[in-house]
């Protein structure tokens, strides 16, 4: 018996169509369909025939993942290879959709419309990758395949999107000091003007600890990192701080590599660097394999016409160093 679409759905004892929908629209079968589908395709070494799929649609068969260059910024965390970690995972969810379809997925940096433009006349849809400025997202209005554009909410944008809620993500951190039985906490963040995600983390903390002292610094920049250690050594000696938060992960590990901190303390990213530190440090996980499978999965959807609604990843608590999130 041939190794076919037919002889998988016979093993699995689903129709033919299913199989072909796991392969090429995957959000419309349920998850133990899908498992079902690729255990019989695994036993029998069938692979999906891309090249036939994409003649039956009549498309090339491609999705762009694009990442703006984000020049003229005086802070982008992205450039930072610190943060090469958080690229990796946003991958790992892009391609736990897109792995198990006839799809084929292409890398591209941008910086103008045109160049996007052009991309776009050589694919079926774009996953847009941290798209964070109202600039960025109009360039994708102007193109005439499906686009999904994640991670960073954009206020009044009509954009498919798949976005974090980083509002909720700085109550969390509040949350954790306050169940710590701290009150009088610092936080640590800067370019709160241009980056809006910082802001946004620093509002939701400041909606539960009102009265929060902000201590503002360049936080890319490693020169002001042992300035920023010796202020906050004095305002923890001679201002009665019980705590410490602060915007990124970043910034929080280099503090802690320069001074001996036992207070409660909380960063935001849930960054690998962690998990090599001796203490138990809680941060927020934005959970960026999460953003991104879903936007695949909506993008997959706006391909097969079927009009899935934007959605919002909530954020959460993890303590780092140890395997299980905290939820809250």
């Amino acid at each position: 018996m041939p190794i076919n679409r037919d002889s998988v759905a016979k093993l699995a004892k689903v129709s033919s169509a299913t199989v072909s929908r796991v392969y090429n629209t995957p959000d419309k079968v349920s998850a133990e369909l899908r498992a079902q589908v690729l255990d019989a395709a695994k036993k029998l070494g069938y692979l999906p025939n891309s090249a036939a799929a994409t003649l039956r649609r009549k498309q090339t068969g491609t999705i762009a993942f694009v990442e703006c260059i984000k020049k003229d910024r005086p802070y982008y965390w992205g450039r930072l290879n610190s943060f090469d970690w958080f690229f990796g995972r946003a991958i790992r969810g892009v391609q736990q959709v897109l792995g198990q379809t006839s799809w084929q997925l292409r890398f591209h940096t941008i910086q103008t419309v045109q160049e996007l433009q052009v991309i776009a006349s050589q694919c079926d849809g774009i996953l847009a990758y941290d798209v964070d400025t109202e600039e960025e997202a109009a360039m994708f209005d102007q193109v005439q395949v499906p686009a999904v554009l994640a991670h960073h909410p954009l206020e009044g944008t009509a954009d498919h999107y798949v976005v974090t809620d980083n509002f909720k993500g700085g109550v969390l951190q509040a949350l954790y000091l306050k169940k710590k039985g701290c009150h009088k906490p610092l936080y640590i963040t800067g370019y709160q003007d241009s980056v809006l995600p910082h802001a946004q983390r620093l509002e939701g903390f400041v909606s539960v600890y009102a009265n929060t002292q902000i201590l503002s610094t360049e936080i890319d920049n490693p020169r002001t990192i042992d300035a920023l250690a010796t202020n906050v050594r004095k305002l923890l000696d001679h201002q009665g701080f019980d705590s410490l938060a602060c915007v990124n992960d970043l910034t929080l590990f280099s503090v802690l590599m320069r001074l001996p901190i036992k207070l409660p303390m909380v960063g935001y990213d849930a960054s690998p660097l962690f998990y090599q530190f001796p203490r138990q440090v809680a941060s927020i996980d934005i959970r960026s394999t999460d953003l991104y499978r879903e936007a695949a999965c909506l993008l997959m959807g706006l391909l097969s016409h079927d009009e899935k609604n934007n959605s919002v990843v909530q954020p959460r608590l993890s303590l780092l160093g140890y395997e299980s999130p905290v939820d809250h």
